[in-house]
């Protein structure tokens, strides 16, 4: 295949294939992207976000246009060429071995999303100039790895090409390398990248933890060690820890029988210690609090990924019990954005018994917005900020079971987005998902994701399966695809 040229057949993306009412849905997430991506371009090209409330910019993440290189297959696989072409000539000018003055580059997110946003487009293009630049960016990675242990540090300082000195590390953060590093190591041919990857692997799995399957949230890169008291979750600071068990299983074919293991190993673990039904029958993952002091009755949206790993894996493995808890857990995340006048879902929901419910509302002013109804369920970090987990679950549970309701649950988000995220210059985070207030109501930031996760994520619910199909790619965490190694 010539570079330029997408891998599947497209004629105007076999639209004869889709149904009238998704052609439609499918083009009104593009054209939701092409704004986006214009407000970008207008007010912040070349920078790391967009500020689309101040039509301003930020360099928060280095210098490396991160918005930008997080959006190239996003717009190649929605056939914005125009938009692609001018993105990746950009990328030629990008110095990734190079951030401001006393900068610290973050390894996690620019692993996922710089090298990740380069390896995905590489995949769909074959542009030599996309490969050469995702070398430079694991380059300028891999001075984290000069650990004891060899799990990275947080930071990098890639002026003076030296690791952070701190050495405590998230698991998400240590464990969310595998895919970009391994996929780096095969398409360059160079196994040095790969070997940082399963030095890292074996680091973690070989670290002490009272429970099998369940990982504390925090270990040391110097010693290996695991911080016992650190609480155990699949949201923040783990959660995507979890996701690449699988997706290292699914990206070497099924070859490494390894990643299998534990993958399902931690599932059980997640069910027996993390899964809980509420009192009026909602589904939940919850967490054990620092020190095993208590168990959380909240449930992140980042934790929202877990019903689609769950719908991924019960397809791959043939764990057909997977599926019909995916499903349990899937319409719970739903069910935060149903339940808010915006319909857009809370950072943090939590759950409330009757009796709960009764004595909050005791103090619930008159006129104002009940957050917990009576099912007892109700925000607790009442910010959007335009994250993609929910909708990643709908598409892999669409691609899984082909029920169109999550078709329409996707829909029905996507226009949420577009009445109360949806602003001049782009989009931007909602401060209160129980406001409607078109004032005084929006966050000053479109994150790299929602050009790289969520519009892309929205796109491939409504279009064909064989584009970007199961069978063929993995994503990494931030929605870049990798073509499965066979």
């Amino acid at each position: 295949m010539s570079h330029g040229e997408l891998p599947w057949k497209v004629d105007g993306y076999r639209n004869s294939e889709l149904s009238s009412i998704n052609y439609k849905r499918q083009q009104s997430v593009r054209e939701a992207t092409r704004h986006a991506w214009a407000g970008y371009k207008k007010y912040a090209w070349g920078k790391d976000e967009l500020q689309p409330v101040t039509q301003s910019s930020n360099l928060r993440w280095g210098d490396w246009a991160i918005t930008l290189v997080d959006s190239l297959d996003t717009l190649k696989i929605m056939e914005l060429e125009d938009e692609y072409a001018e993105a990746k000539e950009f990328v030629r000018s990008i110095r990734f071995d190079r951030s401001p003055a006393g900068y610290k580059v973050q390894f996690f997110e620019m692993t996922i999303r710089a090298l990740g946003g380069l390896l995905g487009a590489y995949e769909l293009d074959r542009d030599p100039i996309l490969l050469e630049k995702a070398r430079q960016v694991g380059d300028s990675l891999a001075y984290a790895f000069d650990t004891a242990t060899g799990l990275p540090t947080v930071n990098v300082d890639v002026n003076s090409k030296s690791k952070e000195y701190s050495s405590r590390i998230c698991i998400a953060e240590a464990g969310t390398l595998q895919l970009e590093f391994k996929k780096l190591g095969q398409v360059t041919g160079d196994n040095k990248y790969t070997k940082y990857a399963e030095r890292a692997n074996e680091a973690i799995e070989n670290g002490e933890r009272k429970y099998k399957g369940l990982y504390p949230a925090f270990i040391d890169s110097d010693t290996g060690k695991f911080d016992s008291s650190a609480e155990l979750s699949v949201g923040a600071m783990s959660d995507s820890f979890y996701e690449y068990h699988l997706k290292q299983h699914i990206l070497h074919g099924g070859k490494e029988p390894k990643f299998m293991k534990r993958y399902i190993t931690s599932v059980e673990a997640v069910k027996e210690k993390l899964v809980k039904k509420s009192e009026s029958g909602f589904t939940f993952i919850g967490k054990l609090v620092a020190s095993e002091s208590g168990f959380s009755d909240e449930m992140e949206h980042l934790a929202c990924f877990y019903p689609g790993l769950l719908a991924l894996g019960a397809k791959v493995l043939d764990r057909p019990q997977d599926l019909v808890l995916a499903e349990e857990l899937a319409r719970t995340c739903y069910t935060s954005y149903t339940m808010t006048p915006t319909g857009l879902g809370p950072e943090r929901f939590g759950f409330k018994t009757k009796e709960q419910v009764n004595e909050y509302n005791k103090y619930v002013y008159p006129g104002s917005t009940r957050v917990f109804n009576d099912d007892g369920m109700g925000g607790v970090d009442s910010r959007y900020i335009l994250r993609p987990e929910t909708l990643e679950t709908l598409f892999i549970l669409y691609r899984v079971t082909g029920d169109p309701k999550y078709q329409e649950w996707g829909w029905n988000i996507f226009l949420a987005i577009e009445k109360h995220a949806k602003v001049e210059a782009g989009y931007a985070g909602v401060q209160d998902v129980y406001s409607e207030s078109s004032t005084s109501n929006h966050i000053d930031a479109m994150e790299s994701f929602f050009l790289a996760e969520t519009l892309k994520y929205l796109y491939l619910l409504f279009s064909p399966t064989d584009v970007i199909s199961l069978d063929e790619y993995v994503f990494n965490t931030e929605a870049h695809p990798f073509r499965i190694i066979k």
